[in-house]
């Protein structure tokens, strides 16, 4: 069995007994997915939630949002301190209902031409939404890629295509879903960005970060 398999393997494993619960993730509508996406970009998932609520209340389908205006958005964005992304949400359902009739795209060069849409929002909408099997890809999930295969960046990691590959190559079949929020919450929870949990890590013996780390305690 390959290393990327067991990692695959043991993540999932994990996953089932210490996945984070959000809302969002009980959705399969994809407009619902698109806006959560939108509001987590740089935002902890916890500040998200109440905002979250109150706006698809406000906001139930593309629809609604489309005919709100930009200060009716405003309020939401601004309690997370993203008052610059209201007016690209607004365009955003502008874009859905002229060109899409009120539908979020199934194709990645599609997602890709809407407003506030970037690689990683357009995998995710394809995979949590659409269950595609496509690598959901942002720094958290590069940390993790970086350490267990002891590679470096060139540039931003998330835009290097050798992390994208490896990402790609660890989806399990018909588990891609799963898989990329098991590698989101693995990253949250244990493979944090400073002082990693390594001691309680379920790949600890597939990670050469972990087997870096030992060494250089017992040189000290």
């Amino acid at each position: 069995m390959t290393i990327k398999k067991k990692l695959s393997e043991h993540l999932l494993e994990w996953y089932e007994k210490n996945k984070r619960d959000y809302l969002w993730r009980k959705k399969k509508d994809p407009y619902k997915i698109l806006i959560a996406e939108i509001m987590l970009q740089r935002t902890k998932a916890d500040q998200v939630l109440p905002v979250y609520l109150s706006f698809m209340k406000e906001f139930p389908v593309i629809q609604k949002l489309n005919e709100a205006g930009e200060d009716e958005i405003r309020k939401y964005f601004s309690r997370l301190g993203l008052l610059w992304r209201a007016q690209l949400v607004k365009d955003l359902a502008k874009e859905l209902m002229n060109r899409f009739k009120g539908k979020v795209p199934e194709n990645r060069t599609e997602l890709l031409s809407l407003p506030g849409v970037g690689e990683y929002i357009a995998d995710a909408v394809l995979s949590f939404a659409y269950r595609r099997d496509v690598a959901v890809v942002d720094s958290n999930v590069c940390r993790i890629i970086g350490r267990v295969f002891d590679i470096k960046a060139k540039g931003e990691a998330r835009r290097d295509p050798k992390f994208r590959k490896i990402a790609q190559e660890m989806l399990p079949a018909g588990k891609a879903r799963k898989f990329n929020l098991a590698l989101l919450d693995f990253a949250a929870l244990v493979c944090i960005p400073k002082n990693p949990k390594c001691h309680i890590c379920p790949i600890n013996d597939l990670c050469a970060y972990n087997s870096w780390s030992l060494k250089s305690r017992k040189s000290d």
